[in-house]
Parts: C-alpha cells; structure tokens; sequence
C-alpha cells in the first residue's frame, strides 16, 4: 500500500528507530512492534459505539500514534479517517457509509476502489476484536523480523541486514512499505488442516503466511532507503510516469516474496478463492501490458501530453501495480532468474527493459514497442543517479 499492498490481512508500520516502543513486553521477540494505533483507535470506537462524537484530543492522540501519524503525512487526510469510522461505528450514521462508497465511485480513480476496502475493513476488525487482541500477543513471541528480513533480502544485492524494521500495529485493512512500514490489522486469519499440514510438510508453521507479508513491506523499505534514481518534483510532468513505473516493479517484485510462496505452484492456499482471483488477474495482464504499450508510444512522440497521458496511465494500471508488475516479474525470473531481478532492483527503468528482452524470449508476454522502450530510456538519462 508508500505503497498500496492488495487487500493484506495485517498492516504494521515499520521503521528503523526503535523509539516507537510504546506498549511492548520486555521479553518481545520483536522489540520494535509498536501496538499504540490498536489501543487508541478502540478507545475511539467506544466512544462512536456510544453515539458520540469523540473530541479533538481523542482523535489527535490516535492520529499521533506512529502507524496512522504516516498515513496522514503521505496519503489520507485526517477526516478521510474520522467519516469512514462514523459511518462503520455509529448507530446513527450507519447509512454515511454507502454515500461515501457512491461518492468516491463518482469521482473514480483510487478511491473509487480503495474506499469499500477500508469501510470493510473496520467492520471486519470489529467483528474479530477478541481475535485481534489474541493475536497481538502472538505477535510479540514470535521472532517475526528476523525470518521477514531474511525473505526479503532474497530479491536486494544485500546478503544481510542488521537494520530490523520498527514496527507499528493500526487497525486498517492493507499495509506499505515506509519508514515506518504498515501492516494492519483487520480481518481475522484462520489456517484449514488442509493448509496447516501443508505448511508442516514444507518445513514450515502457521506464521509463515504473515512472516512472508511482512517479507513484503520490509523489501520495499530496504530497496527504498538506497533508490538509484530521483523521483521528478510532484508538479512535473515527469512525475506521474515514473512514479507508475516505479510502482510496477517494486510491488511486482514484492509480490513475488509473499504471493509467488503462497498462492502458486505447490503454494499452500492454491487452492484458495483469492489464488483463483490473482490467477485470473494474469491472465488479463498482457492486454493490459500491450495497453501501456500504447500510452508510452503516444508519450513518447507528444511531449506536451506526458502529464496528462502518465495521469492516465497511473489510473488505469490496476491496484497500483500489483498484478501488472507481478506478471512482468514473472517473466524475468522464468527468463533470467531471481539473481537478475536483484542487480537491477532500484532502478524501475532498467526493470522494464529487462523485462523486454525476457519478453523477446517468452511466448506469453507482450513485447513493449522500440518507441515505448526508447521513451523509458529517456526518463532514464533525466532520473537515473550517476
């Protein structure tokens, strides 16, 4: 979810100070899990649950806590938050959340699909509180970061990392990979027999699932604390090209650590309803790729429309990137291998040309066009650190 992570059970945020220890047990095996955001916002609830309004100070303490305090700075406006917990938790405005699911759909883009995960999300956390509070216990025991990392580095030049993220706990149905990283809690994670003695026979226990989601966001932090290229200014032209591009391969290449292990090939969920929705998401990627195609070509020879065509671009590549750069991945790794992904992981330009040359060479990807490639080189030369 920085980055938009598909609807992920758990979101946590982490960063690399430790001063977020708030409410942590001294024996924690993951000191820098930070559960302040749980607390505060089901002191908010109590008070909607009773039909009142919450004060100012209720609201700022809960916006201050580490998790929610990122979310604010980077994507959501504080009253972004307070209507779609009204709407869920007060038994007068139960109707404000289909208006606020219409409202958004209006005005299409992200929140036109964002908005009714949220609103599902905090029903569900509500629905699955005595889960919740249970599994914020197993969180504190279960060496979680040490595992996550170790996933993580398997795509990063990096063969180890004493930089555990600190991580800070909110109620909220998806995550990202900033510094802090989020991952939230929401929806309540049950594990059948079936998927139980799957994971047994791999060699693995019930937490793998949520070690490889955090796995995830952590590859996103690591890769972005040492970007090789510089983003354009929010108001250029440039700007909304490249953070597309940006965000194809970074989601694609973290999907690969968490969705690839879980929902394909001898996966322990394959047979799951979400592996069949991603599942049919690819097969709808190469339309979507020749797509892109399109737009970059069109880009590529009217400069005055770079703005306004990458805006476009950005709208209409689904999910922020998830099932398009999974599928480009996918790919390179079939080509290439994982090794080829991690020499070329900070730089989403050389990303998409490597993915060309895989595609030359792979008989179910579209080839992007000279036009389109020559286009991204461009962007290259202006952003790539020398």
């Amino acid at each position: 979810m920085k980055r938009i992570r598909g609807a992920v059970f758990v979101c946590v945020v982490m960063g690399f100070c430790t001063s977020f220890i708030l409410t942590q047990d001294v024996k924690s095996s993951n000191p820098s899990f930070d559960f302040s955001g749980v607390e505060e916002f089901w002191k908010i609830v109590e008070i909607l649950k009773a039909d009142k309004e919450p004060s100012e100070q209720n609201w700022q303490v809960m916006f201050e806590t580490p998790g929610y305090a990122e979310l604010i700075r980077r994507e959501f406006k504080p009253d972004y938050f307070k209507h779609a917990m009204r709407a869920v938790y007060m038994p007068s405005q139960k109707s404000l959340a289909e208006e606020l699911i219409q409202r958004d759909k209006k005005k299409g883009g992200f929140f036109a699909w964002y908005t009714p995960l949220v609103i599902e999300g905090f029903r569900n956390a509500d629905r699955h509180r005595d889960w919740i509070r249970s599994r914020i216990k197993e969180l504190r025991s279960y060496p979680y970061l040490k595992k996550a990392a170790e996933e993580a580095l398997r795509f990063l030049p990096e063969e180890q990392t004493e930089d555990y993220p600190a991580v800070a706990f909110i109620i909220f149905h998806d995550s990202r990979g900033y510094t802090p990283l989020i991952i939230g809690l929401s929806e309540k994670e049950d594990l059948s027999p079936a998927q139980s003695d799957c994971l047994h026979r791999q060699g693995r226990d019930k937490h793998w699932p949520f070690v490889l989601h955090l796995a995830h966001e952590a590859f996103h932090l690591y890769r972005d604390k040492k970007q090789e290229f510089d983003f354009p200014e929010s108001n250029s032209p440039d700007y909304p090209i490249v953070w597309i591009l940006d965000q194809i391969e970074n989601e694609g290449i973290g999907d690969l650590i968490n969705r690839e292990q879980l929902y394909y090939d001898d996966g322990c969920f394959v047979e799951t309803d979400r592996a069949e929705m991603y599942r049919k998401e690819q097969e709808a990627q190469p339309s979507i790729i020749r797509i892109m195609d399109a737009i970059l070509k069109e880009m590529a020879v009217k400069s005055s429309l770079i703005g306004h065509l990458g805006r476009q671009l950005r709208s209409f590549i689904p999910q922020s990137g998830h099932p398009t750069g999974f599928f480009m991945a996918n790919v390179i790794v079939r080509q290439y291998g994982k090794e080829a992904l991690a020499k070329i992981v900070r730089n989403p330009f050389k990303f998409f040309c490597l993915y060309n040359e895989a595609a030359r060479k792979d008989k179910q990807a579209p080839v992007l066009s000279d036009q389109a490639v020559d286009f991204i080189k461009r962007l290259e030369s202006k952003y790539a650190m020398k």
